[in-house]
């Protein structure tokens, strides 16, 4: 058995020739290079890991003591947002978010980016905007942050910060291996966690779990990739909250990493919802997205349907993504509303569409094995929006 040695410094990939990084540490006054001009190609870390401790820039730290501890990782993707603005380019969306984050080396899960722009921004606005960003979701583990201030040619201000609420950290884990080769994992829980598991999502097939061994605050886990192609790792940890990703990384065998960001839409998001309730749409794309891999379509239950809005509308309040945020974990509150059960699971989601929500929850090897469990035969769907349109979705499923 072998692993791919962890190199000694923080090493990049270049997808494309004399690719590099932005360059990091813009302070109060700082202006980004001319190269910006034109987006830089992309270059990825040859291998995901953290801590990845940053430096805050000049005149930036009041603003990291709201946003949180300085992380190199998300300092380089802040970068990169405000070069798109820069460019006159829109902001990065959420799923090129999480695809930057993978290839600036970083293990974080769920990150978010905030950006503003402007004439002479006075320190006080945006230290109240930052503030207020910050504080709008609850933190759970070592809240850290990456933040760039600058200004164009034309003197507009522009301020990109990107944030992750961290849960555990990574020994390096190898971007490039060979097709066959052994990987060790090695995480570190940063909070209280009472089980843990990872979970693959290979170039083909379903998600399938490894072995994985909990110990302390150590995760542990080896593992094959033994096709050519894109590996998603994702560690699953029990927390306060229920069981919840807190580790992911991809793994590239026999094969260079992307060049640049491409989108992957969901199985079933395209379907046709013309016409129907939020519920109902969402219903449509699991059961096409089910369909699509030959499997049956749920059948809805309004008991679960109850216990799903319940549970949104607690999540939401809390502002918390969770599957225990109070009022127990799915299988407590299917018992406790008088349902039997012998195979219970749940998706919980937040995001700014009910198709981007759809597309996560794909796009996560542990919440995809929900979507198309075999035994899962009935579906709960629970579907409540925050004041600025956001939705916070669960998905209760049972057999």
């Amino acid at each position: 058995m072998s692993s791919t040695a962890a190199p000694s410094s923080r090493g990049r990939i270049a997808c494309a020739a004399g690719a590099a990084l932005l360059a990091l540490g813009l302070g109060r006054e700082g202006a980004l290079a001319d190269g910006l001009a034109v987006a830089p190609p992309l270059a990825w870390h040859v291998a995901t890991s953290s801590p990845s401790p940053g430096v805050a820039a000049p005149g930036l730290q009041a603003l990291y003591d709201v946003c949180g501890r300085a992380d190199d990782a998300l300092i380089a993707v802040a970068a990169r947002n405000a070069g798109r603005l820069m460019r006159g380019e829109p902001g990065v969306g959420a799923d090129e978010l999480g695809f930057d984050v993978r290839a600036a080396g970083a293990p974080h899960v769920w990150p978010r980016a905030w950006t503003m722009q402007g004439e002479a921004l006075a320190d006080e606005t945006v230290l109240a905007k930052v503030t207020r960003w910050s504080g709008g979701a609850s933190s759970l583990g070592e809240r850290r942050c990456g933040v760039v201030r600058t200004r164009t040619r034309s003197g507009a201000e522009i301020v990109s910060a990107v944030q992750a609420d961290v849960l555990a950290d990574l020994d390096p884990l190898p971007t490039l291996a060979r097709t066959g080769e052994w990987i060790s994992l090695k995480g570190h829980m940063l909070v209280p966690a009472s089980d843990a598991k990872v979970v693959l999502l290979g170039p083909r097939g379903g998600p399938k779990s490894v072995l994985a061994s909990l110990s302390k605050d150590d995760v542990r886990a080896t593992f094959s990739v033994d096709a050519p192609g894109a590996w998603f790792v994702q560690v699953l940890a029990t927390v306060s909250t229920g069981p919840r990703p807190v580790l992911e990384a991809w793994i590239y065998a026999g094969e260079n990493p992307p060049a640049k960001f491409e989108e992957s839409p969901a199985p079933g998001e395209d379907a046709s919802i013309s016409g129907l309730s939020p519920e109902e749409a969402l219903r449509k794309m699991v059961n096409t997205a089910r369909a699509a891999e030959g499997l049956g379509a749920l059948d809805t239950d309004t008991a679960l349907d109850d216990l799903a809005v319940a549970h949104s509308q607690l999540m939401l309040d809390t502002k918390t993504v969770g599957h225990d945020v109070g009022d127990g974990d799915p299988k407590t509150r299917i018992v406790d509303a008088g349902l039997t059960a012998s195979a219970v699971g749940e998706n919980v989601a937040s995001a700014a569409t009910l198709p981007r929500a759809h597309r996560a929850l794909w796009a996560s090897p542990s919440h995809r094995g929900n979507l198309l469990e075999k035994r899962f035969k009935k579906i709960g769907v629970g579907i409540v929006k925050s004041a600025d349109g956001r939705v916070w979705v669960t998905q209760l499923f049972m057999n």
